[in-house]
């Protein structure tokens, strides 16, 4: 009897074959990053996050290199595609875009866009000089200003080869 008994037990136990449901297959979590928060205004204005963060009051020891990775890492996670193109972390594609050139034309251009500096002016120098004249009974100081080489003081106009 206690045989009999001990055999129920043991068949109450175990799942019958027809019984089984499907397991659910395991569920795979994949890595995520922990989710950066950045403040609204570091939203709205990533140079100036990237600014504050990488100072050298903040970022004491650290290289300029390694901060600016990690900031711009931070705001390509939080921003995604509305990253502006400076702020790129490295080794992400940049987008081409068709840019303006000397001629007028839009060649398109891979890549950080090329920064041009502006063509330098300089100052002209006038040669003024003040000199004595003679107003009714008195002496007054007048300035005349002489035109630089090459220029010419008045209306001019150009027939043939000749002024």
């Amino acid at each position: 009897m206690l045989t009999a008994l001990m055999m129920a037990t043991i068949l109450q136990q175990t799942v019958p074959v027809w019984d089984t449901s499907q397991a659910e297959p395991p569920v795979v979590t994949e890595a995520v990053a922990p989710a950066v928060h950045l403040p609204a205004w570091a939203l709205a204005d990533p140079f100036g996050w990237e600014r504050s963060q990488c100072s050298p009051l903040l970022r004491k020891d650290a290289s300029l290199e390694i901060c600016q990775a990690r900031v711009r890492g931070e705001l390509s996670a939080a921003l995604g595609d509305r990253l502006p193109a400076g702020l790129q972390p490295p080794g992400e594609p940049v987008p081409c875009l068709a840019t303006p050139d000397d001629t007028g034309a839009y060649p398109l251009q891979c890549g950080l866009p090329e920064r041009r500096t502006a063509q330098t002016v300089t100052p002209r120098i006038a040669d003024c000089r003040s000199r004595p004249t003679r107003q009714g009974g008195s002496v007054a100081f007048v300035t005349e200003c002489e035109p630089e080489a090459g220029e010419t003081r008045g209306l001019t106009f150009r027939l043939g080869d000749r002024d």
